[in-house]
């Protein structure tokens, strides 16, 4: 893998402000410029699983979320992020947030892998009232 054509795709695909870093074998963190509202940035790993790749969060988001005590594992907000994940080709494996990576089409992947993590993210700011009248 070329560390510098995949940034190149990323950056086309997503924006100017990312950076691999390579973290033992088969496993690059994938800096980007998204946060959570407090700061905090979202866990954006690629890893090779057998002979493909995919994005994973490794639970950064859940987890992030549980301190809004935000209850996420029912009703209609699980209505919600399960919508969500559907949407946007994600897998939710225990908790760990995944997006396999198809064909090498690793900017296009990484892209909906983002854009799923932030709407994800964004069910904190969904008010009960409004969750209720969904």
């Amino acid at each position: 893998m070329d560390i510098e054509s995949l940034e190149k795709e990323f950056r086309k695909k997503v924006c100017d402000e990312i950076e691999i870093i390579g973290e033992g074998k088969d496993r690059f963190v994938v800096a980007t410029p998204f946060t959570f509202e407090d700061g905090d940035n979202l866990n954006t790993i690629l890893k090779k699983n057998g002979s493909g790749w995919y994005f994973t969060d490794e639970g950064h988001t859940f987890m992030h979320l549980s301190y809004d005590d935000v209850d996420f594992e029912r009703g209609k907000r699980k209505e919600i992020i399960d919508s969500i994940l559907k949407t946007h080709y994600l897998e939710n494996d225990n908790g760990e947030l995944k997006c396999p990576v198809e064909d090498n089409y690793f900017g296009d992947a990484f892209y909906t892998f983002i854009q799923g993590l932030i709407k994800v993210t964004d069910i904190a700011f969904t008010r009960r009232e409004r969750v209720l009248t969904l």
